[in-house]
């Protein structure tokens, strides 16, 4: 069996293309590899925290990572704090309204899931975690959101979400 080149800790350079959403370079550092997650001999996709992103984040190929330093959890330590801020920030409705313009245009999970959360949806990944699952829950929730998103309203989008729940309720079996 190959060793595997990352390690927990590591921080690398993420290639543009490495995902369906990396349309830039981007710093990351390593969670772990499939194996060291869940075992078996899968060393060479890895679960990453990216910079700026809020949480972990896979399968990132081996080629299109490169090692910049290795052991730097302290800095993995910081990028998760200041990702729970903005998690806290982005996610509040308040802050939602406010930004109405810029997150109906470029939302972060965070602000969809609040979204999402209004009408019910938790868990914009369904049961298997996929990703097109997300996407599509994600694109369904900014499409129904952005009238009230770009006029700040968040009381009319509480009001929606309020009228959308009572419908399924009173659609079921």
């Amino acid at each position: 069996m190959a060793a595997q080149t990352f390690n927990t800790g590591d921080w690398v350079m993420v290639a543009k293309g490495a995902s369906l959403f990396a349309e830039e370079e981007r710093e990351a550092i390593v969670i772990g590899s499939y194996a060291d997650q869940y075992g078996g001999a899968s060393r060479n996709t890895y679960t990453l925290h990216v910079k700026g992103d809020s949480g972990a984040s896979s399968w990132y190929d081996e080629p299109y990572l490169t090692l910049i330093e290795r052991d730097m959890t302290d800095m993995l330590r910081q990028w998760k704090a200041e990702a729970e801020i903005l998690r806290q920030q982005t996610g509040n409705l308040d802050w939602i309204f406010a930004n109405g313009q810029m997150v109906a245009g470029n939302p972060t999970g965070h602000s969809v899931q609040a979204l999402a959360d209004c009408f019910g949806l938790t868990n914009l990944w369904g049961s298997h975690g996929e990703g097109m699952t997300y996407w599509q829950n994600a694109q369904t929730t900014i499409d129904l959101a952005r009238p009230y998103l770009l006029s700040g309203d968040k009381a009319g989008w509480l009001a929606h979400c309020q009228k959308m729940m009572a419908e399924h309720r009173a659609n079921r079996p």
